[in-house]
């Protein structure tokens, strides 16, 4: 059986994280595997600071990080700034993770189109296993 020992969990503070979050905690408790909890931030308009973007996406994965993971699997938050899918991808390569677990919103038709598929376009490019969980 395969072993995930750094798994990146991509999350966009959407209660359809939350199942893929839950199965991340498993995984990792399964196989002593740590937990790399992820946000990609969009690049700052005139309004915002990048610090105070980076401040704000830590801070609210560091909550996400008490009330699901911290007293069960070792954990680190990682935020980049950047699209999405794109950032994921990087990320991880960069931290060399065995393994994404990351929701998708199931969207379809007009939508799908409109708005595109992060989860989809991670699935087709990411170099390791892409473990993919749907809304409650």
């Amino acid at each position: 059986m395969r072993t995930f020992r750094r798994i990146l969990c991509p999350v966009d503070f959407s209660r359809v994280s939350v199942p893929a979050i839950e199965l991340t905690l498993d995984l990792a408790s399964q196989s002593g595997g740590q937990v790399l909890l992820f946000c990609a931030v969009p690049p700052p308009d005139a309004d915002q600071s990048r610090q105070e973007l980076e401040r704000s996406a830590a801070d609210q994965l560091r909550a996400i990080a008490r009330k699901w993971l911290e007293s069960h699997v070792p954990c680190e938050i990682v935020v980049r700034f950047g699209e999405p899918a794109a950032s994921i991808l990087d990320a991880e390569k960069e931290l060399r993770v065995d393994a994404v677990v990351m929701a998708t919103h199931g969207r379809t038709g007009a939508e799908y189109v409109t708005l595109g598929s992060v989860t989809e376009r991670v699935v087709r490019e990411s170099i390791c296993p892409v473990i993919t969980t749907r809304p409650h």
